[in-house]
């Protein structure tokens, strides 16, 4: 029997975004290409996982990380770490993937093509990617202590870093250290809203693997958090974060001027520009994601 808790809706009452979200022209064909490719090649259980997988609507890299992120869930931390190092490795060229597992000759694959059409831009991936991937089985989940804390781990567990640097290799800019150092504030600011948009849309289908996994199901959300921090429920704790939602995108504005001023940067107008689209699309996503429902 499934679980009867439904699927999360924002009321009509809640603030809008200030961003409109816009899809990149060849999205339908680079979706296609990305279900066909998986649904050919990734081991699948059964026919309602591949159906969830459709659903969700992944980019390819995004979508190996979705899935060995959902292996590793049913694994012991010390598997699980042992899981991922190796896929690290594989990743940066320095083992063979073994052709018969489908996560690792993906991974090198995936790798090599990067490799292959901007090596330098790939290399600038390569942390951001891994930070995440670690950031998965890091024992801070268990206890990420105060909102301030959370957010921190979250900033990594959540991939902002990896998010942003994908959108500078699919943009092709090319970052000076010193434009990457002056965008990390407003870097910060959006992961809070990213991280808190995914936590408000898929809080019940946390609720729904705790229920399966027992005591031993960790919730990773702000949503449980605010609820204790400010004594309401969790309906009203989404409430809450909706509104610091809207709050981290006006101070987006305010950041992005801020830093502009001072340091004048086509590279910074186009990098900034773009994570209003990450903002927005985001929210979009979250919303709609088979991921977060019950399928």
């Amino acid at each position: 029997m499934g679980s009867l808790i439904p699927d999360w809706q924002p009321s009509q009452d809640l603030k809008p975004s200030i961003f409109k979200p816009l899809c990149h022209p060849l999205y339908p064909q680079i979706a296609k290409e990305t279900d066909e490719y998986f649904l050919k090649h990734w081991d699948f259980p059964d026919e309602k996982s591949r159906k969830k997988f459709l659903a969700a609507d992944y980019s390819r890299i995004i979508t190996l990380l979705f899935l060995t992120d959902d292996v590793i869930d049913l694994m012991s931390l010390e598997d699980a770490t042992t899981y991922n190092e190796r896929l690290i490795s594989i990743a940066r060229g320095l083992q063979e993937p073994d052709r018969s597992i489908p996560a690792e000759w993906m991974m090198w694959d995936l790798w090599e093509e990067m490799r292959a059409h901007d090596k330098d831009d790939t290399y600038k991936i390569e942390g951001p990617c891994f930070v995440f991937m670690r950031a998965q089985i890091d024992k801070t989940r268990l206890d990420p202590g105060g909102l301030a804390g959370y957010w921190e781990f979250r900033e990594k567990d959540i991939g902002t870093a990896l998010v942003c640097a994908i959108m500078t290799f699919g943009m092709g800019l090319q970052m000076t250290d010193e434009e990457m150092r002056l965008a990390q504030p407003v870097v910060s600011n959006f992961a809070k809203n990213l991280l808190c948009f995914n936590d408000i849309y898929s809080y019940e289908k946390e609720i729904r693997i705790q229920e399966e996994c027992g005591e031993t199901g960790i919730i990773v959300s702000a949503v449980p958090m605010v609820a204790e921090l400010a004594k309401v429920g969790p309906e009203s704790a989404k409430r809450i974060l909706w509104a610091m939602c809207r709050e981290w995108e006006t101070n987006h504005h305010r950041m992005v001027g801020d830093v502009l001023r001072k340091h004048p940067s086509k590279n910074l107008e186009a990098y900034f520009k773009g994570i209003e689209y990450q903002y927005s699309g985001n929210e979009l996503w979250s919303h709609e994601t088979g991921r977060y429902k019950q399928m």
